[in-house]
Parts: structure tokens; sequence; C-alpha cells
């Protein structure tokens, strides 16, 4: 309390200069952006230092599997650009996506539908994208009496995050055989594509939707029950790579380049051919627009999703 005290019995230029002082030593707090309320949606112009790139990992896997996984495919962007990579994730889908539109990330690695979003929506730009088309495999237990999507009808359908693209090919494919999701089939959420095909293989669900293939590396683990595949969503462009509008074009040029033609033995090939071995994407190419507007139907559903949010 004694600085009041002494703070009026100061002359008024004294107290000016307290004043002024006392600003000058307010530190700067941001109480807003610290509890994560949404901020406006927009890239944003200029999001890192010219040394220092960060590359936004769709957060498929755990942070430490991404980091694992992505590391590699990291230190080739840092080999071709001559920049440090810093590799950011988010919690979940929606996070990552808001965070996207934020600009917070200089490059991504992001689902095919997510891309399209970010190029529509906030100017991102395309760099390129695997050429493999991804499925959702709807697989039920072995022994099930289910011979259709139809026999589903009533039954409970585990799904990954209901943003996931195979979801919403799920939710497609409901749609096409007459089924409304919550209504004429319930949809469990769950915590990954494994974890949804856990829940069939323990009985927790009736069947599953995960991306192509997957459930047959659950069957050779032998530790669950086996599983079928009762019916295959339709097929959309496999992982896309695209940049921040502020991203340099000649950046964009140099990493198509090493993505798309690699040479032979090359550590950019030896980096390709180990991620088509961890995810079956295939080769990298370049995007067409045909390719992207594949993705419309799943663009439409994308979009309402989040507005219902």
């Amino acid at each position: 309390m004694a600085l009041p005290v002494a703070f009026a019995n100061r002359q008024p230029k004294y107290r000016v200069l307290l004043i002024v002082l006392a600003l000058f030593f307010i530190p700067l707090h941001n109480s807003h952006a610290e509890q994560g309320q949404t901020l406006q949606a927009h890239a944003n112009p200029k999001t890192s230092s010219n040394d220092i790139l960060y590359f936004g990992l769709l957060p498929y896997l755990s942070t430490t599997a991404l980091i694992k996984t992505w590391r590699p495919f990291a230190d080739l962007i840092e080999k071709t650009l001559h920049k440090k990579v810093i590799i950011k994730t988010a919690p979940d889908f929606r996070l990552f996506i808001q965070r996207t539109a934020e600009g917070r990330y200089d490059l991504l690695m992001t689902a095919p539908h997510f891309a399209a979003l970010a190029v529509k929506t906030h100017g991102y730009r395309m760099i390129a994208g695997h050429n493999n088309d991804l499925t959702g495999d709807i697989v039920v237990a072995k022994n099930a009496v289910f011979q259709s999507i139809n026999d589903l009808r009533g039954k409970t359908l585990a799904t990954p995050d209901p943003l996931a693209a195979v979801s919403i090919l799920a939710e497609l494919t409901l749609k096409q055989h007459g089924l409304t999701p919550n209504k004429d089939i319930r949809i469990k959420t769950t915590a990954s594509h494994n974890t949804a095909l856990v829940d069939v293989a323990e009985g927790r669900a009736a069947a599953a939707v995960a991306v192509g293939g997957l459930y047959r590396r659950l069957n050779a683990s032998n530790k669950f029950g086996q599983l079928r595949k009762l019916a295959t969503t339709g097929k959309i462009p496999h992982i896309m790579y695209i940049a921040n509008p502020s991203f340099s074009e000649d950046d964009i040029r140099k990493l198509r380049n090493v993505l798309i033609d690699p040479a032979p033995g090359s550590p950019a090939a030896k980096v390709i051919r180990l991620l088509k071995k961890q995810f079956n994407g295939g080769d990298i190419s370049i995007v067409s627009p045909q390719k992207l507007n594949r993705l419309a139907p799943l663009l439409s559903l994308l979009e309402t999703k989040i507005k219902q949010e």
C-alpha cells in the first residue's frame, strides 16, 4: 500500500513519469490465446522465420508415432530447402483443421478432404499427393451372419474420428444403401481405426469401418477375434501435401521436383520408399483438378459437419 500514498504526494510531472514506467513494465499477456479460443479462420501471411518451417502432420497416429514415421521426410525437406523443419500436429482432427485455417503450419501432410478445404477456403497451394486411392473397409466378425450392408440396420457401426475420410466415406456408403446414420444404424465414435476394429473383434460393435486392408493386420496379430470384409466404400485420392499461401513458389517447385522425380538411390527415393511401406499411398505426383473434383461429396459433408459443432 506504500506506492499509492507516495504517488498521491508527488507533483504531477512525477505522476506522469510513474505511469509511463508502470505501463512499460506491464507484461504482454494474451489470455484469450492461452485459453485456446477460436481465432478468425484465415491463413497467416507469415507463419515462421525465414530459416524455420513448421511442418503440420495429420494426427492419424500418436504424436510419438507421427514423429518416428515422418522425421525422415522432415529431414528431406530440411536438406532440400536448407531450412530447419519443426514438426507440429494437433490433439485431434478438428483442432488440426482449425490450426490449418489459422495458418500455423508452413507445410502440411494432410487428409485429401482437409487439403481440398484448405485450398478452397484459405488459399493454400497444392504441392503433390500420393497416387494410390484411399478406401475404407466395412468389416464384421468372421462368424457374423451379416451378408450385406442392409443387414446392419439397427446395429452399431464403430468408426474413427467423425471427420476422418473413411468415416465420411462410410456415411456416404450407408446412405447409398438407404441407411441414415444414427437413425437406422448407430454410429459409435472410437479413438482410432484400430480401436474401431477391436470393438468388433471383442463384440462391442456389429461392424466397423477402417482404412482399407487394416483389418488383415489385426487378424494377423492373433490377439483378437477374426474379422472379414463386408463391403468397401467408394475411392478417393490419398494423402496430400499443401503449402501455406505465404510459402514461396520457388520452394514449392523444389519440393515437387524432389518428391515427384527422385533420383534412383537418392535420399529422397529412400524416404519415399520407406513411406510406401508404412502406408499404402504409392508414388507421389501432381494433384490434378480432376483429382480434387473427386473429393466434392466428401468436402460437402466435411463442411456441414464443421458447421454443426
